[in-house]
């Protein structure tokens, strides 16, 4: 038990650092778009069609990306008064409880997110040759991986004795 709960523990701080570096990257393109949208509107006259959907779609894709790294590091809102009060069985029951939660709530947004994709795949942006589906395809896949850290974070819980990092 303890060998599983340190491959994968392993495993999801490399992946924390794959997904750092690609909300960077979104970021970093975002901001150019809109400063690029800014000039061009301003100094030039004109309007770049598509500057603001794909900036709209790269958000919503980097808040969805970002969701397996802040359960990981445990950056979510959460009952963080309540878990300093307790110690021992009972912090690891409430972690235990708060983590079943998160199971349920990431499995209705990956099992509602997939038929939202599939149905949206047909439709096409308004300025970007792409789907819609492709957009919302991000939700389905935040959740599958959210829940392997979930399940991850419940291993280091029970290998720590009842607190996470």
């Amino acid at each position: 038990m303890r060998k599983i709960s340190e491959l994968s523990t392993f495993f999801v701080r490399y992946l924390d650092k794959i997904i750092n570096r690609i909300l960077f990257f979104l970021l970093l393109i975002m901001t150019v778009i809109t400063f690029t949208q800014v000039c061009t509107r301003y100094i030039l006259g004109f309007s770049i069609l598509w500057g603001e959907e794909l900036c709209r779609y790269l958000f919503i894709w980097s808040i969805f990306i970002a969701l397996p790294s802040l359960i990981f590091r445990s950056s979510l809102t959460s009952f963080d008064m309540l878990l300093r009060r307790v110690d021992g069985g009972a912090a690891k029951a409430l972690n235990l409880s708060i983590a079943i939660g998160e199971l349920a709530f990431l499995w209705l947004l990956c099992s509602g997110g997939y038929p939202l994709m599939i149905r949206q795949w047909g439709q096409r942006a308004t300025s970007l040759p792409i789907s819609i589906g492709l957009v919302y395809g991000i939700v389905p896949v935040s959740a599958c991986v959210s829940m392997f850290v979930v399940f991850e974070r419940v291993l280091y819980l029970f290998h720590t004795g009842g607190r996470l990092k």
